[in-house]
């Protein structure tokens, strides 16, 4: 998980988060790209962390108590079912490691935009089919490896059309890959 924790910093780092902003982060887990965000956002932003499981979330607030942020909201629910929840649209909006392991990508997709305001930044970073010399053997690889955490190979191959679905919905977007290009994010901001 260090190393995907690396990427995650890469791409809040790249973002152009700032000061101030409300962030909703789909698929937030325990909260590992909790401390990366606060970073850009400071004590005058806010985080709404979203996820499906209650245990998740319980470790989740059980980081955020530890390390005494205040200005993390945690909300249990079905992404998939989340569309245009937020009262005040998000000014960026962020899953890592998620879509890739929803069979209805394309709603948790949609739903992300849908809480995120008119040229608001959209940050997705997740597993993909590597690409490239020996490609086959390195997809193998690394879907073993994202299967303990729930990666599959159609997971894998969704982000393929997930990606096509940004760059339908996005501008300025910024695409890297890493781990033998099984792994990326994009960053590009809503139309």
């Amino acid at each position: 998980m260090a190393r995907f924790e690396q990427y995650k910093e890469k791409a809040i780092n790249e973002s152009s988060l700032k000061n101030g902003d409300i962030v909703l982060v789909f698929c937030c887990g325990t909260g590992l790209d909790f401390s990366h965000i606060l970073k850009k956002i400071g004590k005058e932003g806010k985080i709404l962390g979203v996820d499906f499981s209650s245990e998740m979330l319980k470790k989740a607030k059980e980081i955020i108590r530890n390390e005494k942020w205040e200005n993390i909201e945690l909300i249990e629910a079905d992404i998939t079912k989340f569309k245009d929840k937020l009262e005040e649209k998000a000014d960026v909006g962020v899953c890592t490691l998620g879509m890739s392991i929803i069979p209805d990508f394309k709603s948790a997709y949609y739903n992300l935009l849908s809480n995120v305001k008119e040229q608001g930044e959209i940050i997705i970073g997740d597993m993909q089919l590597a690409s490239g010399r020996l490609a086959g053997l390195k997809t193998k690889l690394t879907i073993s490896l994202a299967k303990k955490y729930g990666g599959t190979y159609e997971g894998h191959q969704n982000s393929l059309e997930l990606y096509s679905m940004m760059k339908k919905e996005l501008t300025d977007i910024i695409k890297r890959e890493f781990l033998l290009k099984s792994y990326f994010y994009c960053i590009g901001e809503k139309k």
